[in-house]
């Protein structure tokens, strides 16, 4: 299995994995022909993707879904409160929204040779998930967009030979932003997202140690820098004993492949 994280951040978010025989998106928040040069950029192609794996419905995280997926027969897949909401926002706009293909969240199933496991999370919208993948050598963890680490979140987290996780901002950096209060409340809540000093707990409190690569994502680009969140995670891995491959996602460009 590899993994190639296409663009993270507040802009867009997508993310393409290879692995048990299928190719697939997670998410697709950037604009259809920017999916399309991202993935050309990686050598991968848009058409004859086994799915597309849908996060929640911030627009960010699904911007180029109905556009991408009806261009290049792409499915989608998500569970019945993401649809809804997606093809209400689908319906609002007069645009046709894609058929979907509906999962029950933390339920498994089989794509191809992957078990997805849609993982419950905390974030401000209707049914938003993690996911974790494993093509029975390697599993991956896909975790952006939560508030807090929940039981059922560091469960999975354990689990993973490699991980994608939320990095989203440092807690003074925020409060000092000069943004409105409610929204730095709602950014540092519990359904908000994860700062470093949680990414940093996760790992140090869930990490297996056999973890072989970390990828920090979904950084704020007025509230963190790569620097900061890289230093704090490195810290954090040090003390626990591990020492996995350490990346920063970007927004602007793709990361290299993560081979599993």
């Amino acid at each position: 299995m590899r993994i190639c994280v296409l663009a993270s951040g507040s802009k867009g978010n997508a993310a393409y994995v290879e692995g048990g025989g299928v190719r697939l998106l997670i998410d697709a928040g950037l604009s259809c022909r920017d999916l399309e040069r991202r993935l050309a950029a990686v050598g991968a192609s848009p058409d004859g993707l086994d799915a597309i794996l849908v996060t929640h419905e911030h627009e960010d995280h699904v911007r180029g879904l109905d556009r991408f997926a009806a261009r290049h027969g792409a499915p989608v897949f998500a569970n019945e409160g993401t649809a809804a909401v997606v093809e209400r926002q689908c319906r609002l706009s007069g645009r046709e929204a894609p058929p979907f293909t509906l999962f029950e969240s933390r339920v498994p199933f089989a794509l191809g040779g992957l078990t997805v496991t849609p993982v419950r999370i905390s974030h401000d919208t209707a049914e938003p998930v993690a996911y974790t993948l494993d093509d029975g050598a390697a599993r991956l963890g896909y975790f952006t967009d939560l508030g807090f680490v929940s039981d059922e979140v560091a469960a999975a987290l354990a689990a993973c030979d490699a991980l994608v996780l939320e990095s989203n901002h440092d807690l003074e950096m925020l409060r000092h932003s000069g943004r409105p209060y409610p929204l730095v409340a709602r950014i540092a809540g519990e359904s908000g997202h994860l700062s470093n000093d949680q990414a940093c707990e996760a790992v140090a409190r869930c990490a297996a140690p056999t973890l072989r690569a970390l990828v920090l994502a979904h950084l704020s680009e007025e509230c963190n820098q790569p620097g900061v969140a890289r230093a704090c995670m490195a810290r954090a891995l040090k003390a626990r004993g591990l020492s996995p491959a350490l990346a920063v996602a970007e927004q602007s460009s793709p990361l290299p492949f993560l081979e599993l």
